[in-house]
């Protein structure tokens, strides 16, 4: 894979990794207010290239509907659940698109695939239950069980997002700009449908505007490169090093204190070894045999 994929993957996870962070000094802004405003800003770190914005129909439906689900399904999801557990469920990411990307499933390529999945559901699992493993059922859980549900909607459709363009036919990676206006208007559309009105604060809009610029911006584009130069599998093992960042983030920035972070990081560990089981170990298993 190409110097130039690694870097544009490297420079999305690491404004990826600061999102959730981003998101929880904006607490009382409304999820569809705050997805769509954001991505509003996003759109305009393509504007110079705004004549690569024209694509067809079927392509722009189809990125500003995964843009707008997703965003939007992860922003609810860290409203709805605590935001530790959401995100790494969000990150099952990598390993569905290791998942998808990948055309051989026969020997030892199914095997790996079939185990690193079971290693990464282990690990959300281990982070939905605080490491318990049981499930109580009562009001606040049936909420954070929504908030879980909206984590992996967002995780699914960020991965079928991620291989779109080798589906679609070609198009700039600067068209991401009109994909993130079209998603943005969705969401205010939304608020106002749904959402109570909210009256934005100077810190509000100061927090938005570092979202939409870095994690719902430019790294939308540098994210669409690296898929186009690179191969999809690494780059999914790459994406894992996102929930370690993240959850670093979260915790230099005090989101997550009073809590025993051990299954947090156990489930993180075992999500991170799926998506590299799942990835590396069929080629590791090849070199050992040819060596042999």
């Amino acid at each position: 894979m190409t110097l130039a994929a690694w870097l544009c993957a490297a420079g999305a996870i690491v404004l990826w990794a600061s999102f959730a962070t981003l998101v929880s000094h904006a607490p009382d802004v409304p999820p569809m207010l705050l997805t769509g405003l954001a991505l509003c800003l996003g759109s305009a770190t393509c504007l110079h290239r705004v004549r690569d914005w024209r694509v067809p129909p079927r392509t722009l439906a189809f990125g500003v509907a995964c843009l707008f689900v997703y965003n939007a399904g992860l922003i609810m999801a860290f409203r709805l659940a605590p935001i530790a557990e959401a995100n790494l469920i969000n990150y099952l990411w990598p390993l569905i698109l290791v998942l998808l990307g990948t055309t051989v499933w026969r020997g030892v390529d199914c095997a790996a695939k079939l185990a690193g999945a079971l290693l990464g559901f282990g690990g959300c699992l281990i982070a939905i239950t605080s490491g318990t493993g049981t499930l109580t059922f009562n009001a606040a859980h049936a909420t954070h069980l929504a908030g879980y549900g909206m984590a992996l909607l967002a995780a699914i459709v960020w991965a079928v997002y991620s291989l779109g363009a080798r589906w679609l036919p070609p198009f700039s990676s600067w068209a991401v700009g009109g994909f993130c206006l079209g998603a943005g208007l969705l969401a205010i559309a939304s608020h106002f449908l749904f959402e109570p009105r909210y009256a934005l604060t100077g810190n509000d809009m100061a927090w938005v505007l570092a979202i939409g610029l870095g994690p719902l911006g430019i790294s939308f584009v540098l994210w669409d490169r690296a898929m186009r130069l690179g191969n999809a599998a690494q780059i999914g093992i790459l994406g894992y090093s996102t929930p370690v960042l993240s959850m670093l983030c979260l915790a230099l920035a005090g989101k997550v204190t009073g809590r025993d972070w051990s299954p947090i990081f156990v489930a993180c560990t075992l999500i991170v070894a799926g998506v590299a089981l799942a990835s590396v170990g069929p080629v590791l298993w090849r070199r050992t045999v040819r060596q042999g």
